[in-house]
């Protein structure tokens, strides 16, 4: 009966993770006293240059933080891993077309993914001289993108993007995260 153990207990610790993911991404966000940059992490690109939802969504939380004050430039991260064209470079030309000033976008079109946007971010910021950034990023994905960029150092502002999934979908993409969160316990 022991050899149930452990099995048992791995499960309840994926589904304490899995539950923390959840209320992490969930709960209103903390923004910060003076406006700050705001990353606005990739999503899926299709190969015809077409952004993901995910994108879409991500976009458009970015453009109203800063229309409402609390960003003071959004900054695209990533690339692409492929000849698609890049996250970054997608993002960037819909927040132009909803309305956000040339000058208040930036783009880092290296990363590939959460850890090297936070890497790279972070290079960003470091330049310009800022310890603080917004991070959005789906509700799913808020938690382990938070902690990247809490690992360089940065104070992080952790803003979710809506994303309404089915009840399938949400297990799946959580559970993704529990696996990646699981191979980096650091980060928690």
């Amino acid at each position: 009966m022991s050899w149930l153990l452990a099995p048992l207990a791995l499960l309840a610790g994926a589904g304490a993770l899995g539950w923390r993911i959840h209320r992490f991404g969930r709960r209103a966000p903390r923004l910060p006293d003076r406006p700050t940059v705001a990353v606005v992490l990739g999503a899926r690109v299709f190969a015809d240059g077409t952004p993901s939802d995910a994108l879409k969504d991500r976009v458009q939380v970015g453009v109203r933080l800063l229309e409402s004050g609390h960003a003071s430039a959004l900054l695209f991260s990533g690339g692409s891993p492929d000849a698609r064209p890049t996250e970054a470079l997608v993002a960037h030309r819909l927040a132009l077309a909803a309305g956000a000033p040339p000058a208040q976008c930036l783009t880092e079109t290296k990363s590939r993914s959460t850890f090297e946007n936070a890497r790279e971010v972070a290079a960003v910021l470091r330049r310009r001289g800022e310890r603080e950034v917004i991070v959005i990023t789906c509700d799913f994905h808020l938690l382990r993108a938070a902690a990247h960029f809490s690992a360089h150092r940065l104070n992080v502002f952790p803003v979710a993007s809506p994303r309404k999934l089915g009840v399938g979908q949400r297990l799946l993409v959580t559970a993704k995260e529990v696996a990646a969160l699981a191979r980096r316990p650091w980060l928690l």
